[in-house]
């Protein structure tokens, strides 16, 4: 019964608070951030803004590259082309330990702050999905599987390293930290950019083309889902909105456009550099 009358008085409280006082929250709680880490990339910083979004840069495992990385390995091996598949395992071992170095930085810097967000928004998962489902010990064990399979292919020597960092921060965080993971993509976009990078793409556009154009669209629809339910005061009501998201999305031209078409929703923008 407390607990139901203390939601009931935060939803009103939320309900009757006016634009400035959300921008005056949304200021103090930026202002206490760039405190903590002062060096953080500034991209957009307005008076007005009601929201922060922090991206996280993340290079990331790929089945999709390692699967085509072992189909290259297979015709190589037909044509006893063993030097060739040496070289590619001693490529695709430096981009796993960076891939693992960065993430396991990433781990590190969420931990830091973890009491500056109420969950971790992630790429990769359509709004308002979580992880509730999810078997994040299986799952990295199945991505370190695949990614032995490729170094260690035709007697490869290279091995994944441990633990297996790289197979994502959110699963580490999710599975040892118990932090809320909360999807953020357009399920329909986050489909048809899927299907843009399998064999199954058919279209007249250039595969290059449409995938950046669904990038795009991607970009803005998570900036729209990381602004719903703010009014609810549920338990997502931070005003910075950190969200893991690949190294090769740019969020300033969406930030800017989204800023011009809501100014009571504005946002700032932050980016964690390596």
């Amino acid at each position: 019964m407390l607990k139901f009358l203390s939601l009931f008085l935060c939803l009103l409280a939320s309900s009757c608070m006016t634009q400035k006082q959300r921008v005056e929250i949304a200021h103090t709680e930026l202002t206490a951030f760039l405190t903590l880490e002062p060096s953080i990339k500034k991209e957009l910083i307005l008076e007005d803004a009601r929201f922060t979004l922090l991206h996280i840069p993340q290079s990331h495992y790929s089945k999709i590259y390692c699967d085509k990385l072992l189909e290259k390995f297979e015709l190589w091996q037909v044509k006893s082309d063993l030097s060739s598949i040496a070289e590619e395992q001693d490529k695709y071992s430096q981009l796993i330990q960076k891939i693992d170095s960065e993430q396991k930085s990433i781990i590190n810097f969420l931990r830091k702050h973890q009491s500056s967000y109420d969950c971790l928004y992630v790429e990769g998962l359509a709004y308002p999905g979580t992880y509730a489902t999810k078997k994040p010990l299986q799952e990295i064990a199945q991505i370190k599987d695949e990614v032995n399979r490729a170094l260690q292919f035709a007697d490869g020597t290279h091995c994944a390293p441990q633990p297996a960092y790289f197979a994502g921060a959110s699963l580490f965080l999710y599975q040892e930290d118990k932090i809320p993971m909360l999807g953020v993509e357009h399920q329909a976009l986050l489909r048809l950019t899927h299907k843009a990078y399998s064999k199954e793409y058919d279209s007249k556009v250039p595969r290059s083309a449409f995938i950046q154009a669904c990038h795009e669209e991607r970009e803005t629809q998570m900036i729209k889902n990381m602004s719903k339910k703010y009014e609810a005061n549920n338990r997502y009501d931070r005003s910075i909105k950190f969200l893991l998201c690949g190294s090769l999305h740019d969020f300033k031209d969406n930030v800017l456009e989204w800023n011009k078409l809501h100014p009571e929703m504005k946002f700032n923008l932050l980016i964690l550099e390596p």
